[in-house]
Protein backbone atom coordinates (compact mmCIF):
# COMPACT_ATOMS: atom_id res chain seq x y z
CA UNK A 1 0.00 0.00 0.00
CA UNK A 2 2.90 2.33 0.78
CA UNK A 3 4.31 1.74 -2.70
CA UNK A 4 0.94 2.49 -4.24
CA UNK A 5 0.55 5.69 -2.22
CA UNK A 6 4.02 6.71 -3.35
CA UNK A 7 3.10 6.04 -6.96
CA UNK A 8 -0.13 8.04 -6.73
CA UNK A 9 1.70 10.90 -5.04
CA UNK A 10 4.33 10.82 -7.76
CA UNK A 11 1.64 10.99 -10.45
CA UNK A 12 0.08 14.05 -8.80
CA UNK A 13 3.48 15.66 -8.40
CA UNK A 14 4.27 15.14 -12.09
CA UNK A 15 0.87 16.52 -13.13
CA UNK A 16 1.46 19.66 -11.07
CA UNK A 17 4.93 20.10 -12.59
CA UNK A 18 3.42 19.65 -16.04
CA UNK A 19 0.77 22.28 -15.34
CA UNK A 20 3.44 24.74 -14.20
CA UNK A 21 5.27 24.36 -17.51
CA UNK A 22 2.03 24.76 -19.47
CA UNK A 23 1.19 27.95 -17.56
CA UNK A 24 4.70 29.24 -18.26
CA UNK A 25 4.16 28.55 -21.96
CA UNK A 26 0.96 30.58 -21.91
CA UNK A 27 2.50 33.47 -20.02
CA UNK A 28 5.22 33.70 -22.65
CA UNK A 29 2.67 33.30 -25.45
CA UNK A 30 0.70 36.28 -24.12
CA UNK A 31 3.89 38.35 -24.04
CA UNK A 32 4.86 37.60 -27.63
CA UNK A 33 1.37 38.40 -28.91
CA UNK A 34 2.19 41.95 -27.80
CA UNK A 35 5.92 42.05 -28.63
CA UNK A 36 6.21 39.79 -31.68
CA UNK A 37 9.46 38.34 -30.26
CA UNK A 38 10.15 35.36 -32.53
CA UNK A 39 13.00 34.04 -30.37
CA UNK A 40 10.64 33.69 -27.41
CA UNK A 41 8.03 32.18 -29.74
CA UNK A 42 10.52 29.48 -30.74
CA UNK A 43 11.24 28.88 -27.05
CA UNK A 44 7.52 28.28 -26.43
CA UNK A 45 7.44 25.80 -29.31
CA UNK A 46 10.46 24.01 -27.84
CA UNK A 47 8.84 23.86 -24.40
CA UNK A 48 5.99 21.84 -25.86
CA UNK A 49 8.36 18.91 -26.23
CA UNK A 50 8.93 18.88 -22.46
CA UNK A 51 5.17 18.94 -21.89
CA UNK A 52 4.74 15.93 -24.17
CA UNK A 53 7.51 14.09 -22.31
CA UNK A 54 5.80 14.83 -19.00
CA UNK A 55 2.57 13.28 -20.27
CA UNK A 56 4.48 10.16 -21.29
CA UNK A 57 6.08 9.93 -17.84
CA UNK A 58 2.67 10.19 -16.17
CA UNK A 59 1.28 7.49 -18.43
CA UNK A 60 4.22 5.22 -17.58
CA UNK A 61 3.68 5.76 -13.86
CA UNK A 62 -0.02 5.02 -14.30
CA UNK A 63 0.72 1.77 -16.15
CA UNK A 64 3.04 0.67 -13.36
CA UNK A 65 0.39 1.44 -10.75
CA UNK A 66 -2.35 -0.38 -12.64
CA UNK A 67 -0.29 -3.38 -13.68
CA UNK A 68 1.78 -4.06 -10.61
CA UNK A 69 0.06 -2.67 -7.56
CA UNK A 70 -3.62 -3.74 -7.85
CA UNK A 71 -5.18 -0.42 -6.79
CA UNK A 72 -8.51 -0.27 -4.98
CA UNK A 73 -11.29 1.99 -6.33
CA UNK A 74 -10.12 5.22 -4.69
CA UNK A 75 -6.54 4.73 -5.86
CA UNK A 76 -7.74 3.75 -9.30
CA UNK A 77 -9.60 7.05 -9.57
CA UNK A 78 -6.41 8.92 -8.66
CA UNK A 79 -4.52 7.16 -11.44
CA UNK A 80 -7.27 7.74 -14.00
CA UNK A 81 -7.61 11.40 -13.04
CA UNK A 82 -3.87 11.87 -13.42
CA UNK A 83 -3.93 10.36 -16.91
CA UNK A 84 -6.89 12.46 -18.03
CA UNK A 85 -5.63 15.73 -16.57
CA UNK A 86 -2.23 15.23 -18.19
CA UNK A 87 -4.01 14.70 -21.50
CA UNK A 88 -5.91 17.97 -21.12
CA UNK A 89 -2.71 19.77 -20.15
CA UNK A 90 -1.00 18.39 -23.24
CA UNK A 91 -3.78 19.82 -25.41
CA UNK A 92 -3.53 23.17 -23.65
CA UNK A 93 0.20 23.14 -24.31
CA UNK A 94 -0.52 22.50 -27.98
CA UNK A 95 -2.69 25.63 -28.04
CA UNK A 96 0.16 27.72 -26.59
CA UNK A 97 2.45 26.24 -29.23
CA UNK A 98 -0.05 27.25 -31.92
CA UNK A 99 -0.08 30.82 -30.62
CA UNK A 100 3.71 30.87 -30.82
CA UNK A 101 3.54 29.51 -34.36
CA UNK A 102 1.21 32.35 -35.31
CA UNK A 103 3.71 34.90 -34.01
CA UNK A 104 6.55 33.26 -35.95
CA UNK A 105 4.51 33.41 -39.17
CA UNK A 106 2.50 36.60 -38.77
CA UNK A 107 4.12 38.70 -36.04
CA UNK A 108 2.43 40.54 -33.18
CA UNK A 109 -1.15 41.74 -32.94
CA UNK A 110 -2.09 45.40 -33.14
CA UNK A 111 -2.48 47.14 -29.74
CA UNK A 112 -6.28 46.88 -29.55
CA UNK A 113 -6.38 43.14 -30.21
CA UNK A 114 -3.27 42.49 -28.14
CA UNK A 115 -4.92 44.17 -25.15
CA UNK A 116 -8.03 41.98 -25.46
CA UNK A 117 -5.88 38.88 -25.98
CA UNK A 118 -4.06 39.71 -22.76
CA UNK A 119 -7.38 40.00 -20.92
CA UNK A 120 -8.49 36.67 -22.34
CA UNK A 121 -5.21 34.99 -21.48
CA UNK A 122 -5.11 36.39 -17.96
CA UNK A 123 -8.63 35.09 -17.33
CA UNK A 124 -7.54 31.66 -18.53
CA UNK A 125 -4.38 31.65 -16.39
CA UNK A 126 -6.43 32.52 -13.31
CA UNK A 127 -8.87 29.74 -14.11
CA UNK A 128 -6.24 27.04 -14.65
CA UNK A 129 -4.39 28.12 -11.51
CA UNK A 130 -7.60 27.62 -9.56
CA UNK A 131 -8.30 24.30 -11.26
CA UNK A 132 -4.86 22.92 -10.51
CA UNK A 133 -5.06 24.17 -6.94
CA UNK A 134 -8.32 22.27 -6.46
CA UNK A 135 -6.68 19.15 -7.93
CA UNK A 136 -3.61 19.52 -5.73
CA UNK A 137 -5.81 19.79 -2.63
CA UNK A 138 -8.33 17.16 -3.80
CA UNK A 139 -11.03 19.79 -3.22
CA UNK A 140 -14.13 18.74 -5.16
CA UNK A 141 -16.22 21.63 -3.82
CA UNK A 142 -13.67 24.12 -5.13
CA UNK A 143 -13.50 22.28 -8.45
CA UNK A 144 -17.29 22.42 -8.80
CA UNK A 145 -17.35 26.23 -8.77
CA UNK A 146 -14.37 26.96 -11.03
CA UNK A 147 -16.07 26.30 -14.41
CA UNK A 148 -18.17 29.41 -13.85
CA UNK A 149 -14.99 31.39 -14.49
CA UNK A 150 -15.15 30.27 -18.12
CA UNK A 151 -18.04 32.69 -18.56
CA UNK A 152 -15.51 35.51 -18.26
CA UNK A 153 -13.42 33.94 -21.00
CA UNK A 154 -16.50 33.61 -23.20
CA UNK A 155 -17.42 37.26 -22.58
CA UNK A 156 -14.00 38.55 -23.56
CA UNK A 157 -13.88 36.31 -26.63
CA UNK A 158 -17.25 37.68 -27.72
CA UNK A 159 -15.81 41.20 -27.41
CA UNK A 160 -12.91 40.15 -29.63
CA UNK A 161 -15.32 38.74 -32.21
CA UNK A 162 -17.17 42.06 -32.19
CA UNK A 163 -13.92 43.93 -32.91
CA UNK A 164 -13.11 41.58 -35.79
CA UNK A 165 -16.65 41.82 -37.20
CA UNK A 166 -16.43 45.62 -37.15
CA UNK A 167 -13.16 45.48 -39.04
CA UNK A 168 -14.61 43.17 -41.66
CA UNK A 169 -17.50 45.57 -42.19
CA UNK A 170 -14.98 48.38 -42.63
CA UNK A 171 -12.93 46.23 -45.03
CA UNK A 172 -9.95 46.39 -42.68
CA UNK A 173 -7.33 43.60 -42.50
CA UNK A 174 -9.83 41.16 -44.04
CA UNK A 175 -7.16 38.67 -45.14
CA UNK A 176 -5.74 38.51 -41.61
CA UNK A 177 -9.03 37.91 -39.80
CA UNK A 178 -9.20 34.11 -40.10
CA UNK A 179 -5.68 33.32 -38.80
CA UNK A 180 -6.11 35.85 -35.98
CA UNK A 181 -9.47 34.40 -35.00
CA UNK A 182 -8.05 30.88 -35.08
CA UNK A 183 -5.12 31.88 -32.90
CA UNK A 184 -7.28 33.64 -30.31
CA UNK A 185 -9.76 30.77 -30.27
CA UNK A 186 -6.94 28.68 -28.78
CA UNK A 187 -7.26 30.71 -25.58
CA UNK A 188 -10.98 29.99 -25.45
CA UNK A 189 -10.42 26.28 -26.04
CA UNK A 190 -7.88 26.22 -23.25
CA UNK A 191 -10.64 27.31 -20.88
CA UNK A 192 -12.81 24.42 -22.04
CA UNK A 193 -10.04 21.94 -21.27
CA UNK A 194 -9.65 23.54 -17.86
CA UNK A 195 -13.28 22.69 -17.16
CA UNK A 196 -12.37 19.10 -18.02
CA UNK A 197 -9.66 19.22 -15.35
CA UNK A 198 -12.32 20.19 -12.82
CA UNK A 199 -14.44 17.24 -13.93
CA UNK A 200 -11.51 14.86 -13.40
CA UNK A 201 -10.81 16.27 -9.94
CA UNK A 202 -14.41 15.73 -8.90
CA UNK A 203 -14.25 12.18 -10.26
CA UNK A 204 -11.07 11.48 -8.32
CA UNK A 205 -12.50 12.73 -5.03
CA UNK A 206 -16.14 11.70 -5.23
CA UNK A 207 -16.32 9.11 -8.00
CA UNK A 208 -18.95 11.23 -9.77
CA UNK A 209 -18.99 11.93 -13.48
CA UNK A 210 -19.80 15.62 -14.05
CA UNK A 211 -19.88 17.28 -17.46
CA UNK A 212 -19.36 21.05 -17.64
CA UNK A 213 -18.75 21.31 -21.40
Amino acid sequence: MIKLDDKCNRIKECVMQMSKRVEDMYSLALDIIETGDKDIALKVIEMDGFVNSAEEEINDLAIEALALLSPVASDLRKVIAGIKISSDLERIGDYAKSIAGFVVRDGKLDPELAKKARELGDAFLTMIDHAMDSYSKSDAVWAMSIPEEDLQIDRIFDEILKILQDRIQKQEMVEDIIPIMGMLRNLKRAGEHTKNICEHTIFEVKGQHIEFN
